[in-house]
């Protein structure tokens, strides 16, 4: 990518999975021209990168989409990485050590002592979360599979933007956080995958409740 196209895609990305960009919104090329300076060129290189990672949809002669996917395609994305997510989950309570198993905690407590429903505190959950998830690939020691599921904490993200669910789930998530890290350490690797594989399911299901009436999912 040249330093431009990576400017337009950090933007578009960044809109993307805070919820800035709504299901099914058109993303224009000229508003992008005039706020960031970019020519077409560069905005169609990152749009089409995009696309082929999935959050948007190029039209010949119609123009740029986000994408609006169907209740199914939300659910089965949820439901792979949920179970890969529960993998590193496992092998970090295998391989971790207790330092790291207190970053976790640390990152936890700051998440417990975010303000509720806050659109403000959903975003700061959502990079504190991506925190959490970062240290618990780190201690699986798998950095292979670590870059592997790192392109799905972008979808990940999208997804539960577009429910509100970051802001809604701050308590929750908190409390699922804690099981995870207990397991973890216990050095319980069965435990940590059941914990964490539990906790992404209960954001699938929240996301599919919130967004199963919206006119974009069929």
């Amino acid at each position: 990518m040249t330093s431009k196209q990576d400017a337009v895609y950090d933007l578009l990305l960044g809109k993307l999975v805070s919820g800035q960009y709504r299901f099914g919104q058109a993303i224009l090329v000229k508003e992008l021209a005039a706020e960031t300076g970019a020519s077409k060129h560069p905005i169609m290189s990152a749009l089409r990168q995009l696309q082929a990672e999935g959050f948007v949809q190029i039209r010949a002669q119609v123009g740029c989409e986000v994408v609006a996917p169907r209740a199914m395609e939300m659910g089965d994305f949820f439901l792979m990485f949920s179970r890969m997510e529960a993998t590193m989950a496992e092998l970090a309570a295998q391989r971790g050590a207790p330092n790291e198993v207190d970053r976790l905690a640390a990152i936890n407590a700051q998440i417990s002592r975010l303000p509720r429903r806050d659109a403000a505190s959903g975003e700061r959950y959502r990079l504190l979360n991506r925190e959490f998830h970062g240290v618990l690939h780190m201690m699986s020691r798998s950095s292979r599979l670590h870059e592997q599921l790192r392109s799905s904490w972008a979808m990940s993200d999208f997804l539960i933007s577009q429910a509100d669910e970051f802001s809604r789930h701050i308590s929750a998530a908190a409390d699922e956080h804690e099981e995870i890290i207990d397991a973890v350490r216990r050095r319980n690797g069965p435990a940590a995958r059941r914990a964490m594989e539990a906790h992404i399911l209960e954001f699938r299901m929240k996301v599919l409740e919130e967004l199963e009436t919206a006119p974009a999912i069929p």
